[in-house]
């Protein structure tokens, strides 16, 4: 529906439209954010096993991709059979990733049941008394403090028994969280059968999401809108594959270290700090937390030096490793990338720690571009160096490009030959 005759000012009112939908929904964003959260949790809760497929497909997709390429170069050469491959390619990256998830499966649980005698004998045996003794030490050398204690011991026994009150609610939440647990499970199975069915459908998925972006937007929006998605894709996938390599690296650097050092739970404490190293920066020491606690358990005369070590871990893994093996995949320096954590951590948790460092360098490439082409149409200089001179001089003073004095020499030199 057209409101004006001249095409001009219905363009103008469309733009109008959208910018006051935009600003609304970033007001409403920012002023009700928990609202958005909640009503954005509740979307996530019922596309919880929809989203598992689609992040499972992605990850699966290298593996199905290598292996249908296999088949059809080697197996299939002569006669192509595109279906058959692909349905080869989706049965052995599921076999993989099922592999994978089983091996973790399987590492995680028997250590995590071998150790739970060693961490109930820790704190009956080690952690308790230990505790005892201290304070039994210490009343003997301050005996005012035992005045004190005995003053105050009706207070602290009023206190436990508040304590005791709020133990049912808290029973209640514990097994609210393991129905949320075995939810998680059963989303993540279907999430496996949703991926299987994106993976074997992706090229008509694919083809349908396109159609409808042709659809809706005009050339140069749609060619855009593919170009962005390009660039996503292939930043997520090399930051997560990238992430991966660098993260199996540290938990064999862990346990190895452990097994020099004589420490308990190796494989349990290696598998905690491997997975937690996926999160840049932070992940080292979110993983050291628990691990610290058990061995502060199970040994506490070595968890200070168990804590020396991870701090070394990470220096190791921050400074060598990890710039080794992501090399200039993300492209942003150590303050964006603290920068996009906290940001998209303190909105989505966990998972937004992992995938805001790529998604923000998504974002930062084309504010980047964006600034260089208006740079250049300004005829300014688009290099970083050029803007660390004091700002009343940017405008002033400019070096010319190095191509423009041989330019005017050849153009000197022809005009003395026409002469």
């Amino acid at each position: 529906m057209k409101l004006f005759s001249n095409k001009k000012y219905n363009v103008i009112l469309k733009y109008v439209i959208i910018t006051v939908v935009i600003t609304l929904i970033l007001i409403t964003a920012i002023f009700r954010w928990d609202t958005v959260k909640k009503v954005f949790g509740v979307f996530l809760n019922v596309f919880e096993p929809v989203i598992w497929g689609a992040v499972i497909a992605f990850i699966m997709n290298p593996i199905m991709m290598a292996t249908e390429n296999f088949f059809s170069k080697k197996i299939f050469s002569k006669k192509p059979r595109p279906k058959l491959c692909r349905a080869l390619g989706v049965i052995f990256a599921t076999l993989v990733f099922l592999a994978v998830i089983s091996a973790i499966v399987l590492s995680v649980i028997p250590e995590i049941i071998s150790a739970m005698p060693g961490i109930y004998t820790g704190i009956t045996k080690e952690l308790i008394p230990g505790v005892e003794r201290w304070f039994n030490e210490v009343l003997e050398d301050v005996p005012s403090i035992q005045t004190i204690v005995d003053e105050q011991l009706t207070d602290i026994l009023s206190t436990v028994r508040s304590i005791l009150s709020t133990l049912g609610p808290k029973l209640n939440e514990f097994l609210s969280s393991l129905l949320n647990f075995a939810n998680s499970v059963k989303n993540f199975v279907f999430g496996i059968i949703f991926a299987i069915y994106f993976l074997l459908s992706k090229d008509a998925l694919q083809a349908q999401a396109k159609k409808v972006v042709v659809a809706l937007f005009r050339e140069e929006t749609y060619h855009r809108i593919f170009d962005i998605t390009t660039k996503t894709n292939k930043k997520l996938f090399n930051f997560i594959c990238g992430k991966v390599i660098d993260s199996a690296i540290i938990g064999v650097l862990c346990g190895i270290g452990m097994l020099i050092f004589n420490m308990p739970y190796v494989m349990l404490v290696s598998l905690i700090i491997g997975i937690t190293n996926i999160i840049p920066i932070f992940g080292p020491f979110i993983g050291a937390i628990p691990a610290s606690v058990l061995i502060l358990i199970a040994e506490p005369k070595k968890v200070i030096w168990f804590i020396i070590f991870i701090i070394v871990l990470q220096q190791l893994d921050g400074n060598i490793i990890g710039p080794k093996i992501l090399g200039s995949k993300i492209g942003l320096s150590s303050f964006w990338m603290l920068f996009s954590i906290i940001i998209f951590g303190s909105m989505f948790g966990i998972v937004g720690m992992i995938v805001g460092v790529p998604l923000f360098a998504v974002a930062y490439d084309l504010i980047n571009e964006a600034v260089t082409e208006k740079l250049k149409s300004k005829n300014m200089p688009t290099d970083d160096e050029y803007y660390s001179m004091p700002a009343e001089d940017i405008g002033k003073v400019l070096n010319p490009p190095p191509s423009e004095p041989v330019e005017l020499v050849e153009n000197a030199g022809q005009e003395a030959e026409e002469e």
